[in-house]
């Protein structure tokens, strides 16, 4: 039987976890930083005991007996989740590093992890984990993509292999985000400054106009919380956006632009200072204008 471990455990990590023991696939344990912490370690444990996997006091001792080690981490932390396994992994092991960064990063990740003996293959995740959840449609890359890829899909995850070289799913990825983010971006800029005017119906009116095919209303509020919980997330890639454009010699100005505007909203901290997370255009146009 195959077993799973994941390097973590946020929302990505913990509906996976989820899904792959839904399927029947056994997942041993999980680590994450946050366990380190006084003030998130009990939720993170409750986390992982409500989803049904071990939540590991380090590193070495989550990734022990794991045919395959999933990394799930926030993008910036991808180099030094590999450092902090590298040296628990055997020969043999997969280690599939999930995270959303540039391929620099990625092959630097590779370097480091190989030298267990152990294979490294990025992964590209292509859509929003939830609410996907195991099926989230992920391209592979490496030189045992293809055998990794036939492994997960048996246990229900929805992978392809593109390549061999590592970086290249992760360009693919990177890629993308510049449309998918700074679309994000765009309409949150949009609507603040359509609700300085108290103008945020008549432009949401006129965009329905321009573009029939989309509900603007129901975009606008399908993205309310997105943006809430993950600006900052967002804001990061956009950083390793900006990189993968330079490694292919273009001019990162709206990469750099978008993640300026998400990490904007990313300081205002409303996930922190709101009793609810806002639902609608309306509730996070609120909230950002109670908090300037």
């Amino acid at each position: 039987m195959t077993v799973i471990a994941f390097i973590g455990f946020g929302e990505a990590g913990g509906l996976l976890a989820a899904g792959l023991l839904k399927a029947g696939t056994e997942v041993c344990a999980a680590y994450d930083i946050l366990i380190d912490d006084a003030k998130t370690s009990a939720a993170l444990k409750a986390k992982a005991e409500k989803t049904g996997v071990t939540a590991s006091p380090n590193a070495k001792e989550a990734v022990t007996g794991a045919d395959i080690i999933i990394s799930a981490v926030v993008s910036d932390q991808t180099l030094v989740a590999a450092k902090n396994v590298g040296p628990h992994l055997s020969a043999g092991q997969y280690y599939l590093d999930m995270n959303s960064t540039s391929p620099k990063v990625k092959r630097e990740a590779a370097e480091v992890i190989e030298q267990s003996g152990a294979y490294y293959v990025e992964a590209a995740v292509m859509d929003l984990v939830p609410p996907h959840g195991l099926r989230v449609p992920m391209l592979l890359a490496g030189e045992k993509a293809v055998a990794l890829s036939i492994i997960l899909s048996e246990h229900g995850m929805d992978t392809t292999a593109i390549g061999d070289n590592i970086g290249d799913a992760s360009a693919v990825k990177m890629v993308r985000s510049v449309f998918m983010k700074g679309f994000t971006a765009i309409l949150l800029e949009c609507l603040v400054a359509a609700n300085r005017l108290g103008a945020e119906e008549p432009i949401l009116d006129s965009l329905q106009v321009s573009f029939p095919d989309l509900d603007w209303r129901a975009v606008a509020n399908y993205y309310a919380p997105r943006l809430v919980n993950h600006a900052k997330r967002q804001a990061a890639e956009m950083h390793e956006v900006a990189d993968t454009l330079r490694e292919l010699g273009v001019e990162p100005m709206t990469a750099l632009s978008s993640a300026a505007r998400l990490g904007w909203l990313a300081d205002m901290e409303l996930a922190n200072k709101l009793d609810e997370i806002p639902e609608t255009y309306a509730a996070l146009l609120q909230a950002i204008r109670n908090n300037e």
